[in-house]
């Protein structure tokens, strides 16, 4: 069982030049991945009965100075647990996240806190034996960091019932499987995980039909939730997934959404994300013809009645401003030599942005949010939690920064990405409103500060030098 990006390996001096914070002075430790898998391998305690080993600490995902009184820090562990019998063990990966204060004394405190509450609420509770390695919640006082070893999330609280199973069976399983069918066997893994926001899970289920004794495996996607928004996209899914031939894309299907646990399952999506595409496809691929559909269903996203499926949530100008003004601040944070750029991208799109008709956006368009089915026609759409109505060229832009940036294509040779960036822009804007173009630099400006945001947040290899890039291409997009 795996997180995404465990492969990010760093050396073990961190990277180099991380911000120096005076109000968060351990992140110098926090930030060094060698640093910290000492201090986990001293303060990480073993549930009685279980002798873990960790053999790698592996930065996931910071979110530092997104508030001023805290930064939530979050690490992939390698871990190691050998069995009675030679050459038995057991390795697996788990997700650790520390949080650290600006206030003197408030981790501290939670973990007191944590600590004194019993019954559900004891941390230990209901937590799947096998995910049980360490205990759930700690504190390190050296750091003055409160540690949550997932799946205990102290503000997603029924992310531990669902990595258990529980109440999914009857929801999900008569969707996935049909009748006849009984389950024999369950895997949960998780995905993607951000603390205190939510996970995305996957879900397998190995089955045998009770008549024919033939057996089946089926799988779903679980996503959790720390609030009520799922029931929001179960909501769109339910209406954009409807058939339409006349419609150049689809969207993955839903199957279920468990209430009491804000957990919306789907199906899984055909075909291949579009970033796989690209990785996969050899130089005598046009990755220009890859991406040309992608565009055409884009556009008619963007171009849909909104309320033939009832959009109804608004992504204004002020909005986005507010977005891109927090991603230029952590970008001026973190890489301080970049702040007149990132500065004047801000001010152009100020002063540059037009207000407009409103229009269906997905407002999270990237290349592994795309998938092509095997025609390379019929496009998918997955992750709608963000469906909006605002300026719809900022699907384009969004999706255009995040190839140009590079998220992802580290494999694919620069000429091969400015190739399918170039020619999804051209395909998009020959179908849509002529008008639209003339904003479409303005909003690959903003887009591409926070995707050196993004870079900075997930700690990719190289992230400086990376985000500095993005930012290059934003000071670029404006001339």
């Amino acid at each position: 069982m795996s997180f995404p990006l465990s492969r990010r390996e760093r050396g073990s001096g961190g990277e180099d030049g991380f911000p120096h914070d005076p109000d968060f002075p351990q992140l110098a430790i926090a930030t060094d991945p060698a640093a910290m898998l000492k201090v986990f391998r001293t303060h990480l305690v073993p549930v009685p009965g279980r002798r873990v080993e960790i053999e790698a600490c592996i930065p996931f995902r910071f979110r530092c100075r997104q508030a001023t009184a805290r930064c939530v820090l979050q690490y992939t562990l390698r871990l190691v647990e050998r069995g009675p019998g030679r050459g038995e063990e057991r390795r697996w990966e788990q997700s650790v996240t520390g949080v650290v204060y600006a206030r003197d004394g408030e981790a501290e405190r939670l973990w007191h806190e944590i600590r004194g509450q019993g019954g559900a609420a004891d941390p230990r509770h209901e937590i799947p034996a096998h995910w049980l390695a360490f205990e759930p919640a700690g504190f390190i006082p050296e750091l003055a960091m409160l540690v949550e070893v997932f799946p205990y999330d102290r503000k997603v609280r029924h992310l531990r019932l669902v990595m258990g199973g529980g109440g999914l069976e009857g929801a999900v399983e008569p969707r996935l499987l049909g009748g006849g069918w009984e389950a024999e066997r369950r895997v949960i893994e998780p995905l993607r995980y951000r603390t205190e926001l939510g996970a995305a899970l996957r879900y397998t289920v190995e089955a045998r039909h009770r008549e024919t004794a033939r057996r089946a495996t089926r799988r779903c996607y679980l996503k959790v939730y720390r609030d009520d928004r799922g029931k929001a996209t179960w909501q769109l899914l339910q209406r954009l997934s409807r058939p339409d031939a006349g419609r150049p894309y689809d969207v993955v299907a839903p199957l279920a959404y468990i209430d009491a646990l804000r957990t919306l399952a789907i199906e899984q999506a055909p075909g291949t994300p579009l970033l796989q595409l690209l990785i996969d496809q050899g130089g005598d691929h046009d990755p220009a013809t890859t991406v040309r559909p992608v565009a055409r269903a884009v556009a008619a996203f963007n171009q849909q009645d909104p309320r033939a499926v009832g959009i109804s949530r608004a992504h204004t100008r002020a909005d986005q401003l507010d977005e891109v003004r927090r991603a230029a601040a952590l970008v001026s944070w973190a890489c301080p030599e970049v702040r007149p750029v990132v500065a004047a991208v801000t001010a152009a799109l100020e002063r540059g942005l037009p207000e407009v008709a409103a229009a269906p956006l997905h407002r999270d368009l990237k290349a592994d949010h795309v998938f092509l089915e095997r025609d390379g026609e019929r496009v998918i759409f997955i992750d709608l939690d963000s469906v909006a109505l605002g300026d719809p060229v900022r699907d384009p832009a969004h999706l255009w920064a995040y190839l140009m940036g590079g998220v992802g294509l580290d494999a694919v040779p620069a000429g091969r990405v400015r190739a399918a960036a170039a020619g999804f822009v051209e395909e998009y804007f020959a179908h849509v409103p002529a008008g639209w173009r003339a904003r479409f630099s303005l909003h690959c400006a903003g887009a591409l500060v926070e995707v050196a945001s993004g870079i900075f947040r997930r700690q990719e290899p190289a992230w400086r030098d990376k985000a500095i890039a993005a930012v290059e291409l934003a000071r670029r997009a404006l001339l």
